[in-house]
């Protein structure tokens, strides 16, 4: 089995979560064995799996030991049947929302609960007061129908312990924790009845590498998408375990010095503990080449993509020559505020011109961009489309990309742009988007945070429609680098090492 390792997967995808939705698929394409595997606990992540078309391919750490890491369902229950007739409580129904409060046979308030459904059948999660209205437990429901953790709270509602069961209500896995300088911190889990006895763990990350080592059978292969988050857990397995670090962002802190410069945290397992990896994986030539250029003592870099290309079906009449698309997170590093300004300097010019923005991130960071857009007139030309799973529609309407990232591990969203005709105009930075752009071929690359000369680029496109056709062509013909069949050979090429040694 291949596991495809990682911290989380949610109802939204960054990046890593991307990546491994497209390799699971390309995987199960090939023929070969894939799941997708987290480490922290997620009541939900079936139902963000199937969101993705991952039914039946990703399970947890915490699903493992609960004994539950198949898709099957729980019978649906009536609940409000059960406290109304058998419990005889009373209930009170909120207005706005699937929720019911409910008061016992002597009228006191003891819990709140909040469905997933309509019809009541599938609570989501049930908090329990005591009788001066103090939350004290709250009881969470996997999205498969089962009760799957019980959390028992004290002042504040600060987390006492945490139980977790697995279908038959039994109990398989006790967190406790203790306040340390107002902080709430792990004491011990108990991991109970596995293999016929109770094992204990201090830490996270020592029931990690359990789980890790347990897992794990002759032939299986580990890719650590998350390094940052569980990559020493990862670098302390068993010798007999083969483990692979991807690498989804660049390892230097510095661009200007990918050599001299601080190693990321991201990656600062995998770098000062390489004898403990038997590959790494990275996305573009340029990165394999600065790691091998700093480090002499590295197990063998493959470099593959993170992403690949299917046949799209593209037609350049339907591509409206002044609508441009960002698919980027709101966060820092991608600096969104750019394109924006961009086309604040273009509307004079291009009337009509419209940026659409497709990606989500902090509150804050969202709000900073909304705000401008709002304090700079660019309503009817900024465009807050949120996370989209399928953007098939939208590039086939877009007829450029701009990326203003500072820095990127491969960049997903160029590569997919230009698999639909849609040529990118990006900063030029390390990785990626310089490696998928030919300068002046399908795109352009301009030098990093220098607003004025993208914008003198983007405004020289919009100006000729003979080089935006140019452009859409010779996007759809370099993309073939990145097609099913090429990225297939290179895991393929991997996967075959990896069992011969």
């Amino acid at each position: 089995m291949n596991y495809f390792v990682g911290a989380y997967l949610n109802a939204k995808l960054t990046g890593i979560e991307k990546a491994q939705v497209n390799r699971v698929k390309l995987f199960v394409d090939a023929g070969w064995s894939a799941r997708c595997v987290y480490t922290t606990y997620n009541p939900k992540i079936h139902a963000n799996a199937a969101k993705f078309g991952l039914d039946g391919q990703c399970f947890t750490l915490y699903d493992y030991f609960q004994e539950a890491t198949d898709d099957q369902l729980a019978p649906a229950k009536n609940w409000v049947d059960y406290w109304e007739t058998t419990c005889h409580f009373r209930l009170e129904f909120v207005d706005i929302a699937p929720d019911v409060r409910v008061y016992d046979e002597q009228d006191r308030y003891v819990a709140y609960v909040h469905f997933s459904d309509k019809a009541y059948q599938h609570p989501d999660y049930v908090n329990y007061f005591d009788s001066d209205h103090q939350k004290v437990k709250r009881d969470l429901y996997d999205s498969r129908g089962f009760l799957s953790q019980t959390k028992y709270l004290k002042e504040q509602q600060r987390v006492q312990a945490e139980i977790f069961y697995n279908r038959e209500g039994q109990v398989k896995i006790e967190r406790t924790y203790r306040e340390v300088k107002g902080q709430t911190v792990l004491k011990r889990i108990i991991l109970k009845d596995f293999q016929q006895r109770d094992w204990f763990f201090d830490t996270e990350e020592e029931l990690q590498t359990f789980f890790f080592n347990t897992l794990y059978e002759d032939g299986d292969v580990y890719f650590c998408d998350k390094n940052g988050y569980i990559g020493q857990a990862m670098a302390n397995t068993a010798d007999n375990v083969k483990v692979c670090a991807v690498f989804h962002s660049t390892h230097a802190r510095e661009q200007t010095d990918v050599v001299g410069s601080k190693l990321k945290s991201s990656y600062r397992v995998p770098l000062s503990q390489p004898e403990k990896f038997d590959r790494f994986v990275v996305s573009t030539t340029l990165q394999k080449q600065d790691l091998l250029a700093r480090f002499d003592n590295l197990p063998p870099i493959d470099v593959i993509p993170v992403g690949y290309i299917q046949a799209n079906k593209v037609s350049l009449r339907k591509k409206q020559p002044h609508r441009i698309i960002g698919v980027a997170r709101f966060s820092p590093e991608k600096q969104v505020l750019h394109q924006i300004q961009v086309v604040e300097r273009l509307v004079d010019e291009f009337p009509d011109v419209e940026l659409h923005l497709f990606g989500f991130g902090g509150q804050a960071d969202e709000k900073q961009l909304r705000d401008y857009v709002a304090e700079h007139n660019l309503v009817k030309h900024v465009f807050f489309r949120g996370f989209v799973t399928d953007l098939s529609a939208e590039y086939a309407q877009a007829s450029l990309e701009m990326v203003t990232s500072n820095e990127e591990g491969f960049s997903l969203a160029t590569l997919e742009a230009l698999s639909f005709a849609v040529p990118v105009i990006s900063y030029d930075i390390r990785y990626g988007p310089t490696e998928m752009i030919e300068d002046g071929v399908n795109g352009n690359l301009v030098e990093r945070d220098n607003v004025d000369i993208l914008y003198w680029k983007v405004r020289s496109y919009l100006r000729d429609v003979k080089l935006q056709k140019t452009y859409m062509k010779n996007s759809l013909r370099l993309a073939k680098r990145y097609t099913v069949a090429v990225t297939t050979e290179k895991w393929r090429t991997l996967l075959t090492s990896l069992q011969e040694h």
